[in-house]
């Protein structure tokens, strides 16, 4: 098996090409940045999914069996900051991946990562694959659009496509752009008298159907094997937690005595108060289903930003 990862040294992107790499296949890595770390049969290329010449050398050269499709500007901020790039990277770097599987002697199957984000707010407790799309933020937005852009193609070529909409995901590594390690990483702060004990929040009562970064990989990997190609699926634990019962969490691992201080950059008007996906689908046509309790992941979150801001604390002194 030879799989190349686009936004392969990214948060998920990293993890997946280890679980590759430890199932013994040629792993290839494409990204714009440089990895922060080597792991034994993992090859990286430094490429720029916006250049389309660039990404048809890498394919050509790799002649991948499989594709997984990671790379993204997935910060809600960022493409809010910088529409035009969002939609090159998210849009244009899409098609460049197709167009450039699409010419190679023999086309690989194709993991396309977009977002649970995609859907319009709805009053359903879970979301199927069914439900309206409505994107609400310009890294949705352009995330259905790269959905759309599959529909261009011929069917043949459809059918080596596959698309997962990942609902919320974290676990250690993840940077503190994202809510649950943005928590994490406080309290780990305080522990270490980096800051005052006063947790910077926003709204604590939205709920997040969370699933770990570690079971996600794993669905990946199964949708490729499994996955009914030209279909789509939500990658989701089925269950929402509510933000405020991850900081209860946080609490009950720390003896850290801390208030709450609401942070009104972290406000977002107009965010969908629940967010809840429905594994049905992948679980019926793969098997899969998320494992890691919520509970392991807000530890395993904890514990690695307890280790990062030690090292942080110890490389400044």
């Amino acid at each position: 098996m030879r799989a190349l990862i686009t936004g392969g040294t990214g948060f998920a992107g990293s993890y997946l090409a280890d679980l590759l790499a430890d199932e013994g296949g040629e792993v290839f890595v494409f990204s714009c940045a440089e990895p922060s770390r080597w792991s034994p049969g993992i090859r990286h290329f430094t490429v720029d999914i916006r250049d389309p010449v660039a990404v048809r050398r890498v394919c050509e050269d790799t002649e991948p069996d499989e594709v997984y499709h990671l790379a993204a500007i997935s910060s809600v901020a960022a493409s809010r900051a910088n529409p035009r790039n969002t939609f090159d990277v998210n849009v244009g770097g899409t098609y460049n991946l197709l167009e450039a599987c699409r010419r190679l002697a023999s086309r690989p199957r194709i993991l396309n990562v977009s977002t649970s984000q995609v859907y319009a707010p709805t009053a359903e407790l879970r979301l199927r694959e069914s439900c309206p799309v409505r994107p609400e933020n310009p890294y949705a937005a352009t995330k259905a659009m790269a959905e759309l852009l599959l529909w261009q193609y011929p069917r043949a070529d459809r059918q080596q496509i596959i698309t997962a909409r990942p609902f919320n995901h974290s676990g250690p590594g993840q940077t503190s752009d994202f809510v649950l390690s943005y928590l994490a990483q406080q309290v780990a702060q305080m522990e270490l008298g980096l800051r005052a004990p006063v947790l910077r929040v926003g709204d604590l009562n939205v709920e997040r159907d969370f699933t770990d970064v570690r079971d996600v990989v794993k669905a990946y990997r199964i949708l490729l094997q499994r996955g009914r190609g030209g279909e789509l699926y939500n990658v989701c634990s089925g269950t929402a937690y509510r933000l405020s019962s991850a900081l209860e969490l946080l609490r009950s691992l720390s003896s850290v005595s801390l208030r709450v201080e609401i942070d009104p950059d972290r406000l977002h008007p107009g965010e969908p108060q629940r967010l809840c996906g429905d594994p049905t689908k992948i679980a019926i046509d793969t098997g899969w289903r998320a494992t890691i309790p919520f509970e392991t992941t807000v530890r395993d979150l904890l514990e690695y930003w307890r280790v990062r801001s030690r090292s942080e604390t110890q490389v400044v002194h």
